[in-house]
């Protein structure tokens, strides 16, 4: 990677989704009684993206976050305005690192990157994604914050997504410790 400059900021961004379906961690229920989880919707889906934002200079550390409407796929143009929304809410130069999925590499990611000289792109190798700290504040949600919750309906599943994301943004410690597991260095 470039050198950032110390006055920009590193963005790193990466996208999941939330399923109905619960992530079942650990279950109890008497000897012999298996339990049964019943799902309304078992495919339905929120995805979401996220980037973790650091100022070099500060060692400082956000986050934002955008959910789609239900069951629905981001885009180039979902992307684009994501990352537009970025650079307004921190209004200084930003390298996006990210990995090589092809909507990265969209025509209307291209045309803005093309557009805005204050944004530049460095990619992760693609045997790498485990570098990506927002992939580890996913895990946090899922694995941890979200394990074995069952939502009734995707407006239940968003209301405790926004929640937690909302918590993580309010964390810079737990920002800090998931870019530091990576092995990455400022």
């Amino acid at each position: 990677m470039h050198e950032p400059s110390r006055q920009g900021y590193l963005v790193f961004i990466d996208e999941c989704g939330f399923m109905l379906a619960p992530l079942v961690r650990r279950t109890w229920a008497p000897r012999g009684h298996t339990p049964v989880i019943k799902i309304a919707e078992p495919h339905g889906r929120i995805s979401a993206i996220g980037a973790i934002t650091i100022s070099p200079a500060l060692s400082r550390f956000g986050f934002h976050f955008h959910l789609l409407s239900d069951n629905a796929n981001f885009r180039g143009k979902s992307i684009v305005e994501f990352l537009e929304t970025v650079r307004r809410q921190i209004r200084r130069p930003f390298i996006v690192i990210w990995d090589q999925i092809p909507i990265h590499q969209s025509y209307p990611v291209e045309q803005y990157l093309q557009y805005h000289s204050d944004v530049r792109v460095e990619p992760f190798p693609p045997y790498v994604p485990e570098l990506n700290p927002v992939d580890r504040v996913w895990g946090y949600i899922k694995y941890g914050r979200l394990a074995n919750f069952c939502p009734s309906s995707l407006d239940q599943l968003r209301e405790q997504v926004t929640i937690e994301l909302s918590r993580v943004k309010k964390r810079p410690d737990l920002l800090n410790s998931c870019f530091r597991a990576t092995g990455l260095r400022l």
